[in-house]
Protein backbone atom coordinates (compact mmCIF):
# COMPACT_ATOMS: atom_id res chain seq x y z
CA UNK A 1 0.00 0.00 0.00
CA UNK A 2 1.71 3.03 -0.95
CA UNK A 3 1.89 6.25 1.56
CA UNK A 4 -0.80 7.81 -0.27
CA UNK A 5 -3.46 5.75 -0.22
CA UNK A 6 -2.79 5.34 3.54
CA UNK A 7 -3.35 9.03 4.02
CA UNK A 8 -6.66 8.74 2.35
CA UNK A 9 -8.02 6.28 4.96
CA UNK A 10 -6.23 7.79 7.80
CA UNK A 11 -8.92 9.96 9.32
CA UNK A 12 -10.86 10.85 12.44
CA UNK A 13 -13.93 10.36 10.33
CA UNK A 14 -13.13 7.20 9.04
CA UNK A 15 -12.52 5.87 12.48
CA UNK A 16 -15.34 7.63 13.77
CA UNK A 17 -17.75 5.54 11.59
CA UNK A 18 -16.20 2.50 12.50
CA UNK A 19 -14.19 1.58 9.99
CA UNK A 20 -11.31 0.61 12.06
CA UNK A 21 -11.51 -2.51 10.62
CA UNK A 22 -10.89 -1.29 7.29
CA UNK A 23 -8.07 0.53 8.63
CA UNK A 24 -6.41 -3.13 10.42
CA UNK A 25 -7.43 -5.34 7.43
CA UNK A 26 -8.01 -2.98 4.28
CA UNK A 27 -11.21 -4.00 2.02
CA UNK A 28 -10.83 -7.44 1.84
CA UNK A 29 -14.37 -8.16 2.37
CA UNK A 30 -14.45 -11.63 3.59
CA UNK A 31 -11.48 -10.76 6.02
CA UNK A 32 -13.98 -7.82 7.60
CA UNK A 33 -16.99 -10.06 7.92
CA UNK A 34 -14.96 -12.60 10.01
CA UNK A 35 -13.65 -10.07 11.68
CA UNK A 36 -16.82 -8.81 12.67
CA UNK A 37 -18.54 -11.73 13.50
CA UNK A 38 -15.12 -12.82 15.95
CA UNK A 39 -15.77 -9.75 17.62
CA UNK A 40 -19.45 -9.84 17.78
CA UNK A 41 -18.91 -13.60 18.95
CA UNK A 42 -16.40 -12.21 21.42
CA UNK A 43 -18.96 -9.74 23.08
CA UNK A 44 -21.80 -11.98 23.62
CA UNK A 45 -20.18 -12.96 27.00
CA UNK A 46 -19.62 -10.56 30.03
CA UNK A 47 -15.99 -11.20 29.45
CA UNK A 48 -15.88 -10.69 26.36
CA UNK A 49 -14.03 -13.80 25.59
CA UNK A 50 -13.87 -17.61 23.51
CA UNK A 51 -12.32 -20.11 25.36
CA UNK A 52 -9.60 -22.26 22.47
CA UNK A 53 -12.14 -24.53 22.09
CA UNK A 54 -14.81 -22.73 21.16
CA UNK A 55 -12.43 -20.26 18.71
CA UNK A 56 -11.83 -23.86 16.75
CA UNK A 57 -14.99 -24.55 16.49
CA UNK A 58 -16.16 -20.81 15.83
CA UNK A 59 -13.28 -21.61 13.02
CA UNK A 60 -14.13 -24.88 11.88
CA UNK A 61 -17.97 -23.61 11.07
CA UNK A 62 -16.27 -20.51 9.27
CA UNK A 63 -14.64 -22.92 7.52
CA UNK A 64 -17.78 -25.12 6.42
CA UNK A 65 -19.23 -21.70 5.81
CA UNK A 66 -22.14 -22.40 7.90
CA UNK A 67 -21.96 -18.70 9.39
CA UNK A 68 -22.79 -16.84 6.11
CA UNK A 69 -18.89 -16.78 5.01
CA UNK A 70 -16.68 -19.10 3.97
CA UNK A 71 -12.77 -18.69 5.71
CA UNK A 72 -10.18 -21.18 5.81
CA UNK A 73 -9.18 -22.31 9.03
CA UNK A 74 -5.62 -21.23 8.56
CA UNK A 75 -6.28 -17.91 7.17
CA UNK A 76 -8.53 -17.10 10.25
CA UNK A 77 -5.66 -18.34 12.61
CA UNK A 78 -2.81 -16.52 10.72
CA UNK A 79 -4.31 -14.02 9.03
CA UNK A 80 -6.83 -12.47 11.37
CA UNK A 81 -6.12 -13.77 15.43
CA UNK A 82 -2.27 -13.12 14.79
CA UNK A 83 -2.95 -9.42 13.86
CA UNK A 84 -5.46 -8.95 16.39
CA UNK A 85 -2.88 -10.52 18.63
CA UNK A 86 0.47 -7.95 17.25
CA UNK A 87 -1.84 -5.37 17.39
CA UNK A 88 -2.73 -5.90 21.18
CA UNK A 89 -6.73 -6.04 20.11
CA UNK A 90 -6.78 -9.25 21.42
CA UNK A 91 -4.89 -11.13 24.75
CA UNK A 92 -4.43 -14.72 24.48
CA UNK A 93 -3.60 -16.85 28.01
CA UNK A 94 -6.14 -14.90 30.02
CA UNK A 95 -7.86 -16.68 32.84
CA UNK A 96 -11.54 -15.80 33.86
CA UNK A 97 -13.79 -17.49 35.60
CA UNK A 98 -16.07 -19.75 34.00
CA UNK A 99 -19.65 -19.73 36.19
CA UNK A 100 -21.04 -22.63 33.69
CA UNK A 101 -18.39 -25.05 34.48
CA UNK A 102 -17.34 -23.26 37.86
CA UNK A 103 -13.52 -23.25 37.33
CA UNK A 104 -11.49 -20.96 35.72
CA UNK A 105 -10.75 -20.98 32.03
CA UNK A 106 -8.12 -19.67 29.64
CA UNK A 107 -9.36 -17.54 27.13
CA UNK A 108 -9.07 -15.03 23.81
CA UNK A 109 -9.85 -11.92 24.97
CA UNK A 110 -11.03 -8.15 23.52
CA UNK A 111 -9.18 -6.13 25.20
CA UNK A 112 -9.33 -2.32 25.61
CA UNK A 113 -7.09 -0.19 25.07
CA UNK A 114 -6.08 2.28 27.51
CA UNK A 115 -5.87 5.88 25.84
CA UNK A 116 -6.18 9.57 27.47
CA UNK A 117 -9.95 11.23 26.90
CA UNK A 118 -8.37 13.96 24.97
CA UNK A 119 -6.17 13.08 21.74
CA UNK A 120 -2.18 13.90 21.72
CA UNK A 121 -1.08 16.91 19.66
CA UNK A 122 -0.98 16.12 16.22
CA UNK A 123 1.80 12.86 14.18
CA UNK A 124 2.06 9.69 15.12
CA UNK A 125 0.48 9.85 18.33
CA UNK A 126 -2.59 11.39 17.46
CA UNK A 127 -3.20 8.75 14.92
CA UNK A 128 -2.06 5.49 17.12
CA UNK A 129 -4.95 7.25 19.74
CA UNK A 130 -7.79 7.18 17.12
CA UNK A 131 -6.95 3.89 16.21
CA UNK A 132 -7.34 3.25 19.67
CA UNK A 133 -10.25 4.90 19.97
CA UNK A 134 -12.07 3.37 16.80
CA UNK A 135 -11.29 -0.23 18.42
CA UNK A 136 -12.65 1.00 22.01
CA UNK A 137 -15.66 2.52 20.32
CA UNK A 138 -16.49 -0.77 18.11
CA UNK A 139 -15.78 -3.01 21.23
CA UNK A 140 -17.70 -1.50 23.55
CA UNK A 141 -20.81 -0.58 21.04
CA UNK A 142 -23.84 -2.94 21.74
CA UNK A 143 -23.69 -6.48 19.99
Amino acid sequence: MSSKSIKLWWNSDSVGRGDILTLVFGERDETLKVAKLTIDKMKQTNTLSMTRREMRFFAKDLESGKLGVKYSYHNFYTKLIRKLLDLGFIERGVAVWDAKHQKTAIVYQLKLQTIPDRPPSPGFFKQAWQLSKGWNDLVQAPA
